[in-house]
């Protein structure tokens, strides 16, 4: 039980080191009274929003936790083939459901806390330096991660320790304990899907959120000629508030369940490494290698964070490749110990396959990189275009963004045949597999850190909202710092969504060959296998039912995208008609009262996020159910293979949408920052006699700006946290395929 040990020890000293990070964020000086007063207004409509979507959340949760406990407990049929007795099976399902659900809102609630209390600090801290403003906000970003990472690592070695103490594992002989950990990812299942849930959920209510305000800050400040960033826009506060529930809590709770997600898929493969081989050291070692190289990242991560910094001569985003660099490395390290100490004679090989997931993590940054900073000529090209105006900075941009989809993916489809080829060199059925998995965790071992980055942004974001709404005009050269960071944590955030985009797509692969196997195994006690066809890892793609499931996969991407963009238009129009209420007769000293808006955006953001929620989980379960009645006696397989056409195709779609998405968005938004740094002319031109005007370029650059923030911050992050929670829906339901 060594194992189980250490990956709940790393969980432990995750959370312990991100306490130590919180205080020492919390113990820096916030000295500017104005800027503690609008942070502290900021905070608390953050916290409040936070507090009325988790009881939704909750609430709906529990809806959904109730509906599985009864379909195990009131639908379970004779001869089912489960881990364990069905009534059982649904009792952990749900337990683990409710876990998970709670587990996102905890991810969710600490990022919330963190990243106000961050900003303004870093803020501050920009009056001094921008080496001291990037540790602050970095190490602020890293609560959040380390807390994110810990925290699926206490959850799934926790809830497995559980199970296998309650069926009698820690008392019982070695053989008896080692024949039940093969099946225990299955019988816990329903933490990933309570993970997933929980977090579209959030996703969907805080992009709507933050986009909303947004979206209406930059129109109202383009028709009432009023900046974002000013009081007298009553948009500004919740907009910057919405930095915190959308960009740092919704992605810190995304991320955590696509953490939970990839560690479960790698964990069942492990199960079907150990169940089809003989030789191999334990289940145990097997089952639990994916957590044991993750809390091995988790510690390389705290060295990773400790190592930045930067000064005013070199570019940030160095210094924060230079924290990853170390992370990288040091999680190399531990993936070759714990390759060694758990795998045997294999170790080499899989040591292998993990080299090149952290190769080819860093390889996507990279790429995504080239496509999205102000450095670079795809971000130069699109400010350049700006200068012939709107219509051609968003083509240029949509073309770009297209573009910059295709490399990330060759960079995960060569990873994904190298570490497939690599395992299958091993000598072990379902190897090959198991090389991708490895490879996989590798991606993952460097995600406390890139949580961080991705933490980062919104940070420095609102640092650079604070500074412009109190000291901006007495110190231009603190707001210039801020810019300089807020350039770094667009692309940030760009590279992480990328990050998390290529891993889904690795992780797809082993989810859906899970349920496949899974699928195929417990069909045994419902019809005898003729020949051994049922066993065989094989979907019938000539059937029409299964080409109806990929479509049916393909279209609920679709649907979701579009169903948040709209979300996000309908409720900042509200915002806007708002603004233009309260400023129709400015008198002088005018203050926007933002309470308005901030009701308005909140009722819109918690309606809107329960139904598209509930239809992506309804819909895999419809299809299988549906399909079932088509089996024939030559596929009885039809409406689980059906299913699992919809999870490859929804993949396949989700990935390159939310790459295409996220990236577009993050061009936009970096060649407006670009040309307001003073290239082609910068933002306001200036005449002969000193009168400055509006500089037409860059209000084209704000179209596209305007048209990108939906994209890669409501709509991209939905769909990442969609193509992980379909295969966790379809595990947790699989017996009522069959």
């Amino acid at each position: 039980m060594t194992e189980l040990a250490l990956i709940l020890s790393g969980g432990l000293i995750g959370l312990a080191f991100a306490v130590y990070l919180a205080r020492w964020v919390v113990a820096r000086p916030a000295v500017e009274p104005e800027m503690q007063r609008v942070a502290a207004i900021i905070q608390g409509v953050a916290e409040a929003y936070f507090r009325r979507q988790s009881s939704v959340i909750g609430a709906v949760s529990a809806m959904l936790g109730g509906a599985i406990f009864l379909a195990y407990g009131l639908l379970r049929r004779a001869g089912e083939n489960n881990p364990v007795p069905a009534l059982e099976l649904g009792v952990w399902l749900t337990l683990s459901f409710a876990v998970g659900a709670a587990s996102a809102v905890a991810t969710g609630r600490v990022a919330t806390w963190i990243a106000p209390r961050t900003s303004v600090r870093a803020a501050s801290g920009a009056r001094r330096s921008l080496d001291l403003a990037l540790q602050i906000a970095l190490r602020g970003g890293a609560v959040s991660g380390l807390f994110v990472v810990s925290m699926s690592l206490l959850g799934l070695g926790g809830l497995f320790a559980a199970v296998l103490a309650f069926r009698g594992g820690f008392g019982s002989e070695p053989a008896e304990a080692l024949a039940l950990a093969p099946t225990i990812p299955w019988v816990i299942a329903g933490y990933p899907l309570g993970a997933s849930f929980a977090a579209l959920m959030a996703q969907l209510g805080g992009g709507t959120f933050a986009k909303a305000a947004d979206l209406g800050a930059d129109l109202a400040g383009a028709e009432v000629g009023l900046d974002e960033d000013d009081l007298q826009n009553p948009a500004t506060i919740v907009d910057l508030a919405g930095d915190t529930v959308g960009d740092c809590a919704g992605r810190a709770a995304g991320v955590f369940a696509s953490t939970v997600a990839e560690n479960a898929g790698a964990m069942v493969v492990g199960a079907m490494l150990f169940r089809n081989n003989a030789g191999l050291p334990s289940a145990l070692a097997v089952v639990l290698f994916p957590l044991v190289s993750r809390a091995f990242g988790l510690i390389a991560t705290l060295f990773g964070v400790m190592v930045v910094k930067t000064d005013d001569r070199e570019d940030a985003f160095n210094a924060l490749l230079r924290g990853l660099y170390v992370t990288a490395i040091l999680h190399a390290v531990g993936i070759a110990g714990a390759a060694k100490w758990l795998l045997g004679a294999h170790w080499v090989v899989f040591f292998a396959c993990g080299v090149i997931g952290i190769v080819t993590g860093i390889g996507v940054l990279h790429v995504t990189q080239y496509y999205t900073e102000q450095r670079h000529r795809p971000v130069r090209e699109l400010a350049e275009a700006a200068r012939s105006g709107s219509a051609m900075a968003v083509l240029r941009g949509l073309a770009i963004g297209l573009e910059s989809s295709v490399l990330p993916l060759l960079v995960v489809v060569g990873a994904t045949f190298g570490s497939y080829l690599l395992g299958a060199r091993s000598g072990l059925a379902w190897g090959g597999l198991f090389g991708t998995a490895v490879a996989t965790m590798g991606m993952l071992g460097t995600a406390g850190y890139v949580l961080a980055m991705d933490a980062f942004g919104p940070i420095v974001d609102n640092a650079g909202g604070i500074v412009a709404l109190t000291v901006a005009r007495e110190r231009p050269d603190v707001r210039g710092r801020t810019l300089v960071l807020d350039a770094v944590g667009n692309t940030a955030k760009a590279l992480t969504k990328a990050y998390t985009a290529g891993v889904a797509a690795l992780a797809s692969l082993l989810l859906v060959a899970g349920y496949l196997d899974e699928s195929r195994r417990r069909a045994l006690t419902l019809s005898a296998p003729s020949s051994g066809e049922t066993t065989a890892m094989v979907v019938r793609l000539d059937r029409p039912e299964v080409y109806l499931g990929a479509l049916v996969g393909i279209l609920l991407v679709f649907w979701l995208a579009g169903r948040c963009i709209r979300n996000v238009l309908q409720a900042g129009r509200r915002v806007l008609d708002e603004v233009r209420r309260q400023t129709r007769a400015r008198p002088p000293g005018f203050v926007g009262d933002h309470e308005p808006c901030v009701e308005m955006v909140s009722r819109a953001a918690l309606r809107h996020m329960i139904a598209p929620a509930l239809v992506s989980v309804a819909v895999p379960v419809v299809v299988g159910l549906a399909l079932r009645f088509a089996r024939t006696e030559d596929n009885p397989l039809v409406a689980a293979d059906s299913v699992a056409a919809l999870l490859m195709a929804a993949t396949v779609a989700g990935v390159l949408g939310s790459l295409f998405l996220g990236n577009t968005g993050a061009i936009w938004d970096n060649a407006r920052q670009y040309i307001a740094t003073g290239a082609h002319g910068g933002r306001y031109l200036v005449d002969e006699t000193g009168a400055r005007a509006d500089n037409p370029t860059y209000g084209a650059a704000v179209v596209g700006d305007t048209i990108g923030d939906p994209l890669k911050d409501a709509a991209g992050p939905a769909i990442h946290v969609l193509i992980k929670m379909l295969p966790a829906v379809t595990i947790v339901f699989l017996p009522f395929f069959i």
